[in-house]
């Protein structure tokens, strides 16, 4: 037994309400022992006067809530006896009178109040805070009817309850016990009534004591554990195993025979036009063995014509296309592509940057982590080094940094544009990050100088980007001026004088968002490059109000990326799903990402793209869990219907056990306005995709795959000739069918529909009008 308990002095004033609650929740310490291994709080304190914090009797003290406090904040039983109690009569009734004293203390209490409870009360909470939690949830358990409460504690006790079932805090700890969620509320509400019913008068209010909050939800969440644990253990143990087959943490494990080597990770570390990644070119075309990871089809088709032209057979392996050159030992290979089983002597990983993105970065952590190779060249940026070096220190490799400077530094441009694209000049590239706008620079630059523009943008095939490089590489063509996207940042080798940024901003599918630094970087160092006719790189915007922002990102330092992306294997996926047997695959992807664990260092890749190509399968039946995670990563536009529905033709002829046809016919000759070049774009990635689908299915299912490849070349070379011929204004491709407005300033936005019904109003109104004005 305590030696000494509180025996406090209260009131009924509202004002003075907080501060009883600050006493209760500072004398009593509501953790309680428990036997039990599933939590391990500390044992409760009631303090002494020698143990009581000075910080908290000033505080109580400050507020002079005690007619006696100096001599009775603290008293034993056996002094109780002798001690006077202060009656409530005696207490000062106004608040209006402050300087009012009984035995020269000041009071400020109203009349009419009352003590919070007896010592007995305040004995009977200590028993109840020291007392186990298993023991309260028996007690409970054998209790058939509880006993009936006030109205007001029956109140209080239900608001606490309800807290206590919207409780985050809560919630968190159930996750680590294995209790959902989204199993939480429906557990929470079964355990409120459960508790409720039988909850004695003297739990109650000690319930009520501690009052909603905090302090109420830890001292019930042990309760509800047991509660739990007795009530729902299938649902606990079917929620265990599936986090532990959702588990993603140590991804470093899933790769043993890589952890079984000693690896040696070579980092070349430097902005672009510095040599690293010829550099680690080199060390690869000099192994017996190698494989070069890219982060594009494009980059991958250009080292594999260098390597190859240098005398040293290598092969070619992307989503699309396979060509293996007879006794080759070097593959060039875009990155999701890479061999995990392969051996390897050199392994190169280009832009190795790109684990941080937010949707392909898993592809790079997968090669990091899974290449077998005796030695591993990264290129890229400075924002990863960090984390690279804590993944070397998960993994047990060796980690050699070599850092690069840029050739000759990137200068900005003092004069801008000044907005008039007339200023351009040969060796000039200027980046916009629209098609339309791209395609409105081209015209405007072509109809008021005497420049010709190449076009490059991310809707192209390669082999067209290729075209469009070559001919503005060319010094002997009237081609001397490059309008590019985003897409020039990386997999071209340019000559380019100048960068000038059309705009600093783009739209992200949702908004209008600046262009991050990284990516400022990345495009404004294309300018300049060692051995071309342009060695020094410039750099400027076309309107002066950018200038700042560009500057801004040049000199700001690389982010310091903190986790890279992971995404799950089908074989993981497909562990998952049993334990959510009968669930559609869209939802099992969120289920998935909802239950998976992941280490600090890594996240779980965003899967929009994914998501919606699963939304679309649904409607098709017969396909396995396999066939429609494989279907999820086509290489497709979702925001092209025309392309959308062919992939959702070629799937519904293969849950059918049929030929996969591509069913498309080509135009003979180029487009000749907007429409038709779009159209070309469509068809180009339809066939596209048909041979990606052929090089990840059986191939007999996909029995057009010669003719697939005639097409993507023809229709490769019809957009070649097609982007020279461009002299009209571009369209969306998901155009409303609105009437548009010409005017001599150009192109404007279609106009609302409710516009164009007014408009057609007042010109059926103009006769009557008139009519009556001539009446008139």
């Amino acid at each position: 037994m305590a030696n000494r308990v509180f025996s406090p002095y209260s009131c009924q004033s509202r004002n003075l309400f907080v501060v009883r609650n600050l006493l209760s929740s500072r004398f009593f310490r509501h953790s309680r022992p428990s036997t039990s291994l599933l939590y391990n709080f500390p044992s409760p304190q009631i303090p002494n006067q020698s143990q009581f914090a000075p910080f908290d009797f000033n505080q109580v003290r400050e507020f002079n809530i005690f007619p006696d406090l100096r001599r009775l904040w603290l008293r034993s039983p056996s002094e109780n006896d002798k001690k006077p109690v202060i009656d409530a009569t005696e207490i000062v009734q106004n608040e209006a009178k402050p300087d009012s004293i009984i035995d020269g203390e000041e009071i400020l209490c109203e009349s009419e109040t009352q003590s919070i409870g007896t010592e007995e009360e305040t004995w009977s909470f200590a028993q109840i805070a020291n007392q186990d939690p298993e023991e309260i949830y028996k007690e409970l358990k054998d209790t058939l009817k509880g006993e009936n409460l006030s109205h007001t504690d029956w109140n209080t006790v239900n608001e606490i309850l309800g807290c206590f079932c919207q409780s985050g805090w809560a919630t968190n700890q159930a996750l680590s016990l294995y209790i959902g969620a989204s199993f939480f509320p429906f557990a929470a509400k079964k355990f409120s009534s459960f508790f409720i019913k039988r909850c004695k008068i003297d739990l109650a209010k000690y319930l009520v004591s501690l009052g909603p909050g905090n302090e109420a939800d830890r001292f019930l969440f042990p309760i509800f554990l047991e509660f739990c644990m007795e009530k729902f253990p299938d649902e606990i143990k079917r929620f265990r195993e599936m986090v532990d087959s959702a588990d993603m943490t140590k991804p470093h494990t899933w790769f043993p025979f890589a952890r079984a080597m000693k690896r040696k990770i070579i980092y070349h570390c430097g902005p672009t036009n510095s040599g690293k990644t010829y550099n680690a070119l080199q060390r690869f075309m000099e192994a017996e063995k190698g494989v070069y990871c890219s982060p594009l089809r494009l980059l991958a088709m250009e080292v594999f014509d260098k390597v190859n032209a240098s005398g040293v057979y290598c092969s070619l392996i992307t989503g699309q296309e396979k060509k293996e050159f007879p006794f080759s030992n070097h593959v060039a290979c875009t990155v999701e592509m890479v061999s995990t089983e392969e051996l390897y002597d050199v392994a190169v990983i280009d832009e190795i940057q790109m684990l941080a993105d937010p949707s392909r970065g898993y592809a790079w952590t997968r090669a990091l982590l899974g290449l077998k190779a005796d030695e591993i060249h990264l290129c890229g940026d400075p924002s990863v080094l960090n984390i690279v070096r804590k993944v070397c220190l998960d993994t047990g490799d060796e980690l050699v940094e070599q850092h690069y400077e840029r050739f000759k530094p990137l200068v900005v441009e003092a004069k801008t544009l000044l907005g008039d694209l007339k200023n351009v000049k040969s060796g000039d590239c200027v980046v916009a990050f629209s098609r339309r706008e791209i395609f409105e620079v081209k015209l405007a630059i072509e109809k008021n100088t005497n420049h010709r523009c190449c076009v490059i943008y991310g809707a192209l095939p390669p082999e067209t980007r290729r075209q469009q490089a070559s001919l503005f590489n060319d010094q002997d063509n009237e081609y001397d001026v490059l309008v590019a996207s985003d897409a020039v940042g990386m997999g071209l080798n340019l000559n380019i004088r100048r960068i000038i940024f059309y705009n600093l901003s783009k739209y992200n599918g949702d908004k209008i968002v600046p262009v991050s630094a990284s990516q400022v970087k990345q495009i404004a160092g294309r300018a300049g490059r060692r051995g071309s006719c342009y060695p020094d790189g410039l750099t400027t915007t076309l309107h002066l109000e950018d200038s700042d922002y560009l500057i801004e990102c040049l000199k700001k330092p690389f982010d310091d990326v903190k986790k890279v992306g992971l995404f799950p294997f089908y074989e993981q996926v497909e562990l998952f799903a049993a334990q959510v047997p009968d669930m559609s695959f869209p939802k099992l992807l969120d289920k998935f990402r909802e239950n998976c664990r992941l280490d600090g260092s890594y996240y779980l890749c965003q899967h929009l793209h994914i998501k919606k190509i699963a939304n679309m399968l649904e409607r098709v039946k017969g396909l396995s869990l396999v066939d429609r995670f494989n279907f999820c990563f086509a290489p497709v536009n979702i925001r092209d219907p025309k392309a959308l529905y062919h992939l959702l033709r070629f799937a519904s002829s293969y849950s059918q056990e049929l030929p996969v046809n591509i069913a498309m016919g080509i135009p003979k000759g180029a487009a000749r306005n907007d429409t038709e070049l779009l159209d070309l774009e469509t068809k180009h990635q339809v066939v596209s995709m048909y041979l990606w689908l052929s090089n990840h299915f059986e191939e007999e299912r996909f029995p057009y795959v010669k003719k697939a490849e005639t097409m993507a070349t023809d229709i490769a070379q019809l957009l070649g000739e097609s982007l020279v011929r461009v002299c009209w204004k571009p369209e969306s491709r998901n155009a409303k069918k609105a009437e548009t407005q010409e005017n001599e300033k150009g192109y404007q936005r279609p106009m609302s529909l409710i516009k164009l019904r007014e408009k057609k109003n007042e010109e059926k109104s103009r006769p009557t009008q008139q009519l009556k004005k001539v009446t008139a």
